[in-house]
């Protein structure tokens, strides 16, 4: 069965997602500050145990639709690249300061606009492909002002595969969202979302960790953790239901700037110059995607 998506091109969804990306940003630095002291597998757990507990709640508010089976089914399979994810990413922010482990994850815009194209059949817009361009010259801005030499890429190599191997489970992981935007409640994808991924997460940390201990410890930043992710997903959900998965990827790049502030306020992480410089580029690629276009409409299938 065809399920027609909508491809509002106005500044809403755009807007909407700058905010989504902010808060799962915000969330990020939670997690930076929790792995000085915990494994990378206990931060990814904090943030599904408390995913849990604020899908439940907004689950519990809203009241959306119970799923179907094939929901379950197609939400199970981005669950695995959603853990896959979030064990990458945090990963990557546990051995490099936050900017950069933002620098190298600015691959899955690309990955995006290119799975949107070969599973969603959507039409990149040039000036889309042209933002993506000049935000990209701007994260590579940013990169050589941070020094990433051959140098500096052996110090922290690990990190920085884990950085590339998130952008690329993440853009997958977004692109069948998009998919599914078209024909399931959104709030019923944010529930699911948390509960299929901690079902993943949950087994493995019991197994290999002791979870309870890290919750109970942390459990201020357990809360925030969930909250900013739950709040973020739901966001990002909007946005991707009303736009093009390529238009809504490009956005991604504007979370350099939070995580620039977030690495100077909470961190000390002070950028160079040429990180100003960088962010000017993405801010102007972000006005290209603020013009206003004539609406178009395309088809996905909902079996994804």
């Amino acid at each position: 069965m065809k399920v027609p998506l909508r491809h509002d091109l106005s500044a809403g969804p755009v807007l909407l997602a700058c905010l989504a990306i902010g808060l799962l940003t915000l969330m990020d630095g939670v997690a930076k500050e929790l792995s000085t002291r915990l494994t990378t597998l206990d931060v990814v757990t904090i943030r599904y145990v408390s995913g849990i507990f604020w899908a439940g709640l907004l689950g519990l508010i809203v009241r959306p639709p119970l799923p179907t089976r094939d929901m379950v089914r197609a939400h199970s399979i981005r669950a695995v690249f959603f853990a896959a994810t979030s064990f990458l990413f945090f990963y990557a922010l546990s051995t490099l300061p936050i900017v950069e482990a933002m620098v190298f994850t600015y691959l899955s815009p690309i990955f995006i606009a290119l799975l949107g194209s070969l599973l969603l059949h959507e039409k990149v817009h040039p000036s889309t492909a042209f933002a993506i361009a000049l935000s990209f010259v701007g994260v590579m801005v940013i990169a050589v002002g941070k020094g990433l030499g051959a140098e500096g890429i052996s110090n922290d190599f690990l990190g920085i595969l884990a950085a590339i191997g998130s952008a690329g489970t993440y853009a997958l992981s977004l692109v069948l969202l998009r998919a599914r935007t078209g024909s399931d409640p959104i709030t019923t994808i944010v529930v699911l979302q948390n509960f299929l991924t901690a079902l993943i997460i949950l087994p493995i940390a019991f197994f290999l960790s002791d979870p309870v201990a890290a919750i109970v410890a942390e459990w201020p930043y357990v809360l925030m953790m969930g909250l900013l992710g739950t709040a973020g997903q739901f966001a990002l959900a909007s946005a991707l239901r009303a736009a093009p998965a390529a238009r809504i990827g490009t956005v991604e790049f504007t979370n350099i700037i939070w995580a620039t502030l977030i690495g100077i306020f909470f961190f000390g992480e002070w950028p160079g110059i040429t990180a100003y410089l960088g962010a000017a580029l993405i801010i102007f690629a972000a006005f290209i995607l603020l013009r206003k276009a004539t609406p178009k409409i395309s088809l996905a299938g909902d079996g994804l």
